[in-house]
């Protein structure tokens, strides 16, 4: 009688602790590493060329996802903080960020709870401010591997010919750019 009651107090304790974390996994699980690149050192850029906001997101295909460079400025910091992310679709030829559509989410995650950075493979593939940092200031100058990218076409996390897109702190969409392979 006490083992089993014993058993059910540990086995409560366990569904506790892993309810308790910010970790929503989605509907087709976490993230998985993307390992299957075609061109490793193949180069998609995103040019931002605002009346404001300027620079390149720039994205480099790796041996385990995609390396990515944010060199960006021209934020205005009274709007901020700034979030980004890769969106579903790519920017409209009239520069309407909100023809972007949502955010990638391969996994279908949805974006609430907000994504936890130090459990990445829970987060929206898109969602490269919750797993590495947003933007503070009016510049940002920062490069990242994100394992769960892809640019390979018949991964989940692909994100060529699709919007980068900065979100000032409403969420109002201040700047976008396609990522369009170089060359």
């Amino acid at each position: 009688m006490h083992l089993t009651s014993l058993l059910r107090l540990v086995a409560i304790a366990t569904l506790a602790a892993c309810q308790s974390g910010n970790n929503t996994t989605g509907k087709l699980g976490d993230a998985r590493p993307v390992r299957n690149n075609p061109v490793i050192g193949e180069v998609w850029i995103a040019k931002f060329n605002s009346p404001t906001v300027k620079g390149f997101v720039t994205a480099v295909a790796h041996t385990v996802g995609v390396n990515y460079t944010i060199d960006v400025t021209g934020f205005p910091v009274e709007q901020g903080p700034f979030k980004y992310h890769v969106h579903l679709r790519p920017v409209s030829s009239d520069g309407n960020c909100a023809d972007t559509a949502g955010h990638l989410d391969s996994y279908l995650r949805g974006d609430s709870p907000p994504c936890n950075s130090a459990a990445p493979q829970t987060c929206e593939v898109g969602d490269l401010s919750g797993k590495y940092g947003i933007v503070t200031g009016s510049s940002v100058l920062k490069s990242f591997n994100d394992p769960y990218s892809a640019l390979n076409v018949i991964n989940l996390g692909y994100i060529g010919n699709r919007g980068v897109v900065f979100h000032d702190a409403s969420s109002a969409r201040i700047a976008c750019a396609t990522l369009q392979k170089a060359g």
